[in-house]
């Protein structure tokens, strides 16, 4: 068959499939299932003993004597878990079981029965960092709950820590395709922009499979269900067959704690609320402002709050903060749902009702050991129950005698502003961020659906999968605003943000030009072409050791050149061919001489947020190494950039392979996939060997680095050492918050010496190896 004939097979095949989702009323038959969703952030806090959650699922579907609302599925996000140091050290699943074992017995306690088809089995679990969620369906409904999937994208510090991100499970339940996903987005009070870009990030990233998929992500949890449960396996193919994005579902759940805050003063808010007039803060809810602008979660919906803000509470009293910060009390835990098809058709098309229902939504005012209450809701859903197959099978036949007749009559047509579409993007740097504004407007008879691809990436004959996108460097530095796909109507308008942020792993790019086309791919219509044409200048990011001018010294006043001197006399100056860059020599020992670096000061997410590191970079470009008007987190923040933006890490990736899969070093451990599939992971054990192991590691290190490499590893970690909180240090700021702070920081550390080749595990435990070797020799 020809490529002109596959292209035309595939587009009608696309079209019959459009037509017929979007008369599904005439041949599904639709049933109604009740689904609970709970969110809460346990503020690293563990219930109380003996404590069960009654209160929170209770609330939501108590009907006294009745009991007519107990739910056919539940989903449980939990946010902060686990914000320890051991939470980025191991990957220990010890409080995921833990909480795991209270859901249980929650439910159990809560929907008691003596029917085996009537009790709850758990369908599928994940974690990232302290997110967690959970999914339990009715044993009744088990077999009906196929392609089960999971997905986690992180969205912490630096776009690569845990701490904040999302978690999603889907999965078909009978024919409808069901997505709950459990986020936990940025914190403080004027974040709100950050929050939006975590959305969107976990929007576009998220990406299901109906299929097992042997692609181990660092932050990838993959965790076998409980012992014992009958949760079903998806599609016994090693090859995935389609990828989901989340907007791809019919019905998507979408929950946990945004931290989106009320824009009042604390003062005005709290009288507010001592006045029980809760109405005008609704109107000045950061997401509900957002959700109108169409800048986060375009076309989700919500019931309407008619229950108090759930953050943030003294621990164990009904008092909202009364700390030093007196943080503004606002409704940061929510839930959204999502769903293609507002309205149904029910009953032999008799009764049109919504497709989802919320019944109640509310919050557990007696659970109070966190500093969040926990937020609940019960909705009652139209389930795509089975298909009437006679009449689907008529109305195919009817469309595509349809389009027999009218192959030609409606083609969708756009037009694209400006137009030609040409983006430059001219003298990129490093940490640059550009936009491109497009305008697309629906000129045609007939609604278009239309996406952005990549040239290479498309085949028309085929759908694209998610992956293949982010392998190409240029696709995946690019961002969409508002994240495609888009559908317009006749007459309708799309505008459409561009952006271009290099990310550090492909740094090595700079110095060169990308001239990419993009395809703005219209279903059934004609395509237009986009070029993109980048210029990245050449600097000292994404450089090799090799690639910089030679390191020099002055033999006489016993220190390094940064800049030459015309008078400086040529007798004096040593070539230092076994030291790093000047530019690193530089920065670290100017944080050594100032002696002031505060590691967990760093990495607060307020001292992160007023940065601004341009001014530094662009000294830096200019060759203009004197470093005194700048703080110590902006030298030590750029100095991370440096290191995570070498093309090889400080570690190479053939020294890691040799020291963390070495066969005499580690032992294999079998690990689960949601298919119930396993396979074989070098991870050393959480035990006394693997920390010999990792012992042994540092001085392997030692032998196998080259010269420039040995150089500056040492230096960092003599700085790191040097500036390392000690333990009297951490057991003074023994809160929460700055546990968290001290797990971040750990994480991009440990990033910065080996970037993402070898496992978190493998990474934090290097580092701490690393660190405590160096106290160790300093103590002798």
């Amino acid at each position: 068959m020809s490529s002109l004939n596959k292209t035309k097979l595939y587009e009608a095949s696309k079209r019959l499939e459009k037509h017929l989702k979007e008369r599904e009323n005439e041949y599904i038959i639709y049933k109604q299932f009740h689904i609970l969703i709970g969110t809460f952030n346990v503020n690293n806090r563990q219930a109380p003993s003996n404590t069960l959650l009654d209160e929170w699922f209770n609330r939501v579907t108590d009907n006294g004597n009745k009991r007519s609302s107990n739910p056919d599925i539940i989903a449980v996000g939990f946010q902060e878990i686990d914000t320890s140091s051991g939470a980025y050290i191991y990957d220990d699943k010890r409080k995921e079981d833990e909480w795991e074992v209270i859901v249980r017995k929650t439910i159990k306690n809560c929907y008691k029965t003596k029917n085996d088809n009537d009790k709850f089995q758990l369908l599928n679990r994940i974690r990232l960092m302290g997110i967690l969620l959970f999914v339990y369906v009715r044993a009744s409904h088990m077999e009906k709950c196929t392609l089960v999937s999971r997905a986690s994208v992180p969205t912490g510090f630096m776009g690569i820590a845990g701490n904040k991100g999302g978690v999603g499970i889907s999965f078909r339940f009978y024919e409808t395709n069901i997505c709950f996903v459990n986020c936990h987005f940025a914190s403080g009070d004027g974040q709100t922009q950050r929050r939006n870009e975590d959305y969107q990030t976990i929007e576009s990233r998220m990406a299901f499979t109906d299929a097992p998929t042997y692609s181990f992500k660092d932050y990838i949890w993959y965790t076998p269900t409980t012992p014992g449960s009958s949760a079903p396996n998806v599609q016994a193919s090693s090859i995935p067959t389609r990828w989901w994005k989340i907007n791809d579902h019919d019905i998507v759940f979408w929950f946990g704690d945004m931290n989106y805050r009320i824009s009042q003063t604390n003062e005005q808010v709290r009288k507010a609320l001592n006045e029980l007039s809760t109405v005008p803060l609704h109107e000045k809810d950061q997401l509900r402002c957002e959700m109108k602008l169409n800048n986060v979660f375009t076309n989700y919906h919500e019931p309407p709050i008619d229950f108090m803000p759930t953050y943030k509470f003294d621990s164990n009293t009904d008092v909202y903060d009364t700390s030093e910060k007196l943080r503004t009390p606002s409704w940061t835990d929510r839930i959204l749902y999502h769903t293609k098809r507002s309205m149904v058709r029910y009953i032999n098309n008799e009764l049109e009702l919504q497709s989802i229902q919320p019944i109640h939504y509310s919050c557990a005012k007696t659970i109070r050991f966190s500093d969040h209450r926990p937020v609940s809701g019960l909705y009652l859903v139209a389930i795509k129950y089975k298909y009437d197959d006679k009449c689907l099978n008529r109305i195919r036949e009817e469309l595509i005698r349809e389009f027999d007749r009218e192959e030609n009559d409606s083609i969708p047509t756009i037009d694209v502003y400006p137009r030609p579409p040409a983006i430059l993007f001219n003298n990129i740097r490093y940490l640059d961020k550009v936009s491109y504004s497009l305008l697309i407007k629906n000129i045609g008879e007939c609604s278009c659906t239309f996406s952005i691809y990549s040239s290479s990436a498309f085949e028309p004959t085929r759908p694209i999968k998610v992956k293949q996108l982010s392998d190409e460097p240029f696709f995946d530095c690019l961002t969409f605003t508002p994240n495609p796909p888009y559908i317009l109507q006749i007459n309708e308008e799309q505008h459409i943000d561009i952006s271009f942020q290099m990310k550090s792993q492909y740094s090595w790019l700079f110095g060169k030009q990308l001239n990419e086309i993009l395809i703005l791919h219209v279903e059934n219509g004609a395509d237009t072409f986009i070029t993109l044409d980048i210029t990245l200048d050449m600097g000292p990011f994404g450089l090799s050791f090799n690639q910089f001018p030679p390191t020099l010294f002055d033999s006489e006043k016993r220190q390094y050149i940064y800049s030459i001197d015309k008078n400086t006399s040529s007798e004096r100056i040593i070539e230092m061919k076994n030291d790093p860059p000047a530019l690193y020599i530089s920065l670290i020992d100017c944080l050594k001489e100032r002696n002031d670096l505060n590691l967990l000061n760093i990495f607060n997410s307020d001292i992160q947020d007023a940065i601004d590191l341009i001014p530094i970079r662009n000294q830096i470009y200019e060759h203009n190494y004197n470093f005194q008007n700048y703080s110590s987190v902006h030298l030590f923040m750029i100095l991370l950039h440096l290191l995570q933006s070498l093309p090889e890490p400080l570690i190479s990736r053939d020294i890691q392979d040799k020291m963390f899969l070495g066969n005499n070093t580690t032992s294999n451990r079998s690990y689960q996939l949601p298919s119930g599939s396993s396979i074989q992971s070098h991870i050393p054990n959480e035990n006394s060997s693997q920390q010999q192991h990792m012992a042994k590691a540092v001085g392997f290190i030692i032998e196998q680095l080259q010269p420039k490499q040995r150089n500056l590893f040492f230096r960092f970690l003599l700085l790191l050492q040097k500036s390392w909180p000690t333990s009297e240090q951490i057991k003074r700021n023994d809160n929460d918050t700055q546990q968290s702070i001290l797990n971040v920081c750990i994480d991009v550390l440990a990033l910065s010496i080996l970037h993402a080749h070898a496992n978190r595990n493998q990474r934090h435990n290097f580092l701490l190896a690393c660190l405590n070797d160096e106290k160790k020799k300093n103590f002798k």
